[in-house]
């Protein structure tokens, strides 16, 4: 096990109002324990069920920036955006999402017509109705299960990654990738490469970010989220040297997923204490 240093810094935060457009990256953020205060606030949905862009790898062109807590703003390359206000008003249903049966609120044809055209299929815009109790029946999420959660998070609430390991990853690309591809939420630096693997807490002031697992990753890390183009890279070589057996999701490692405890502003530049897993 690596000895990990005292503190972290962190270098980068990024925020995604839209569950798998393309993500903002923010100064400051407000963090909670069901994660980062409008982060994945609304989702896509085709033919009733929850897209991203493992399917629809064109999301990656559509950004999307939180204005205020109601009011979202989307744009693509050369195209006219468009401002979406949140509705607690539209047609309700129920979906599927990640094991768990989701109470959402349609947000109209407006917005539906916009990014359908954006991005070439028939989607749909959802926003959740309420609160919901998720379920991840699997040891390695115990410090996430169960939690009333109000954003479309995947399973845990905040993603982080680490710089180093980054760096660990390009040098041995051909081409190298930058950290938009892994998606986070936080990016610290000053723990050496996968020094992650070995967190066990780290601390801010009321804040404490609780290891989970790792992140086991998927086609998204070959997509370009500026152009949306799919590639081989970097999922193939991370699977040559970080791939697990058995893993929940592929067994290809990058990053953490992290539980949270208390709450907390934090910003870029930042400092947390770190302490490491028990033996």
């Amino acid at each position: 096990m690596p000895l990990l240093p005292e503190h972290c810094t962190v270098t980068a935060l990024y925020t995604y109002p839209v569950k798998s457009c393309r993500g903002t990256a923010v100064e400051s953020a407000t963090i909670s324990p069901t994660g980062i205060e409008g982060d994945r606030q609304l989702m896509l949905l085709a033919q009733g069920r929850f897209v991203n862009q493992v399917r629809l790898p064109t999301l990656a062109t559509v950004a999307a920036r939180r204005i205020d807590p109601t009011t979202i703003a989307f744009h693509t390359v050369g195209g006219a955006p468009f401002v979406h206000s949140v509705t607690a008003d539209g047609a309700t249903s129920t979906v599927p999402y990640y094991g768990n049966n989701v109470p959402v609120v349609d947000q109209g044809d407006a917005v539906a017509g916009w990014l359908s055209e954006a991005v070439g299929a028939e989607l749909r815009v959802a926003a959740l109705e309420a609160t919901f109790r998720r379920s991840v029946p699997l040891d390695e999420f115990a410090v996430v299960d169960g939690i009333d959660q109000s954003r479309f998070v995947d399973v845990a609430p905040i993603l982080m990654t680490n710089k180093a390991s980054l760096a660990d990853l390009n040098a041995r690309l051909d081409a190298p990738v930058p950290m938009n591809r892994f998606r986070p939420n936080i990016v610290i630096d000053g723990l050496d490469a996968f020094g992650e693997d070995s967190v066990s807490h780290m601390r801010r002031d009321t804040l404490r970010l609780v290891r989970a697992t790792h992140c086991e990753r998927c086609a998204v890390t070959c997509t370009d989220q500026e152009t949306g183009q799919r590639s081989a890279e970097p999922l193939r070589t991370l699977r040559s040297y970080r791939h697990r057996d058995n893993g929940y999701a592929g067994g290809v490692l990058f990053g953490a997923y992290m539980g949270v405890e208390g709450a907390a502003t934090i910003r870029v530049g930042d400092t947390f204490a770190v302490e490491v897993q028990a033996p």
